[in-house]
């Protein structure tokens, strides 16, 4: 191990000697695959990395001497990374679930509804770091592993950690945890075997963490199970896992032995061996599609807000400025608005947004994928605040388009009020003071209207512009099937 995580001085900088070892070590690694016929290799820095001061340094210096590309990847990208690998491993089903990947400088928490991410955590916690700042005693003293233990619910405390419901097992990544089933399995008779889905109790690992902490440095080192170039950081990594899983309530942990490199070689072949790819725009509405159908959403009402949405925006998008781009980021918030009440039906649109700024949409970029997950979350309920997730880091001409898309889709949401599909069509008029919205429906739609109505606050305060709505009469060429509406947005999907 070059342990980077140890090399970071006061000052935030690589030492020149983490620098020297972790060279050494790429170079060795580089060697040995182009020797073994390797045509492309990816190398990823993580948090040791990301938060040195002199990283560019670092990056210049690793491809001068090896050749390698060094990609310094965000702390969600890591996060992703450890929960894809763990979606690899595991069947997640539908239940609630976590997984923590500890590393040296850092440990990414991902909350997670089955596949779907809800909540991102990366703590400034890691094993080696902890070790180096927090137990400099051999033994280490009970003042001292007091001390960090209070580090660790703190940093764990303020990044806001919760579930609820409770997931029903962690699943833990990294090298600490491969550790730890490989010393529980010694201990139980079974050293040697395959650590992949091994699982422990909360008390299992209580009680190991209190074996180490009864030892010195050279008698954990002897111990079965534990790889003696461990034993040094080991209490530390025990004892952010024992913590999460206290935060979390939960009692299984599972340990995966697969890590970010896992998902990174599955994204490397996918990428090595997938077909050419069809054209970004349908591919994206695709792929918002295949994200509701995933989490079961109520296709019917979804696609008639989506519909209703589109629709408002082909006719008003011009006269209120509104970019054609954005015109599939409504769509596709439209269609996903209500994926929150998978999670819960009270306050289900936060849920919505954690789940779409989380989710895995092809062909939209991250703002994309974040200003689709704030337009769906402020379908309902209080407008954007600073104290929202997400919002507070938009730009000026973002924080406009969320507000301008969200506006039209708390209407075509309160037009389908009775999730019954009544509305036809909603004709739009807009003067510069006026907008006026006719009402399209077989049937009275005076339950939509008066919705839509209560929801058309954000239209008026963002446009600046008087609302009314009214019943219209239905046109011969609106007179079809019930099917035609889904013929009618499949085409201006496609426009």
């Amino acid at each position: 191990m070059a342990r980077l995580a140890a090399g970071l001085n006061r000052q935030g900088r690589l030492s020149r000697g983490a620098i020297r070892r972790a060279v050494a070590v790429l170079r060795r690694m580089a060697e040995i695959a182009r020797g073994r016929g390797v045509e492309r290799m990816s190398v990823v820095a993580t948090s040791a990395i990301r938060n040195a001061a002199n990283r560019r340094s670092f990056v210049e210096r690793v491809r001068s001497e090896t050749g390698l590309r060094v990609r310094v990847i965000s702390e969600q990208e890591e996060a992703e990374l450890a929960f894809e690998s763990a979606a690899r491993s595991f069947d997640l089903g539908d239940h609630p679930c976590a997984v923590a990947d500890v590393g040296g400088g850092s440990t990414e928490v991902i909350l997670a509804l089955g596949s779907h991410i809800q909540q991102v955590h990366s703590l400034r916690l890691g094993a080696v770091v902890l070790t180096e700042e927090c137990l400099p005693s051999d033994p280490v003293r009970r003042r001292e592993f007091k001390a960090m233990r209070r580090r660790v619910r703190k940093a764990i405390e303020a990044a806001g950690i919760e579930a609820d419901p409770p997931p029903q097992f962690l699943i833990a990544s990294g090298g600490t945890a491969a550790t730890v089933a490989q010393m529980t399995m010694a201990r139980q008779g079974l050293a040697g075997r395959p650590v992949q889905g091994f699982e422990m109790t909360q008390a299992e690992l209580l009680h190991l963490r209190e074996a180490l902490l009864r030892r010195g440095l050279a008698e954990r080192r002897e111990m079965p199970g534990l790889s003696p170039d461990r034993a040094d950081i080991i209490i530390a990594g025990v004892t952010i896992l024992y913590e999460l899983m206290v935060r979390l309530k939960v009692n299984a942990l599972r340990i995966s032995a697969h890590g970010i490199r896992h998902a990174l070689l599955g994204r490397m072949i996918s990428r090595r061996f997938r077909t050419a790819e069809p054209p970004a725009r349908p591919r994206r509405l695709a792929a918002a599609e295949a994200f509701a159908r995933s989490l079961h959403v109520e296709e019917a009402h979804g696609r008639q807000v989506q519909r209703l949405a589109v629709s408002l925006f082909d006719q008003a998008s011009g006269p209120l400025g509104l970019d054609s781009g954005a015109r599939d980021l409504l769509a596709s918030a439209a269609l996903l608005h209500d994926v929150g009440y998978v999670v819960a039906f009270r306050g289900h649109h936060k849920h919505t947004y954690r789940l779409i700024a989380h989710a895995q949409l092809d062909g939209f970029t991250p703002r994309e994928r974040e200003i689709i997950a704030l337009v769906a979350r402020y379908h309902r309920r209080s407008g954007p605040k600073k104290s929202h997730r997400g919002w507070a880091a938009l730009g000026r001409g973002d924080r406009r388009l969320v507000r301008s898309l969200a506006a039209l889709l708390r209407i075509a949401d309160a037009l389908d009020r009775r999730h019954s599909q009544r509305v036809l069509d909603v004709r739009c008029r807009l003067t510069r003071r006026r907008a006026r919205f006719a009402v399209v429906s077989g049937v009275d739609p005076g339950v939509e209207m008066h919705a839509a109505e209560a929801k058309s606050n954000l239209f008026r305060k963002v446009f600046e512009r008087d609302v009314r709505f009214a019943a219209a009469r239905v046109r011969k060429a609106e007179r079809e099937p019930a099917a035609a509406p889904r013929l009618r947005l499949l085409r201006r999907l496609s426009a």
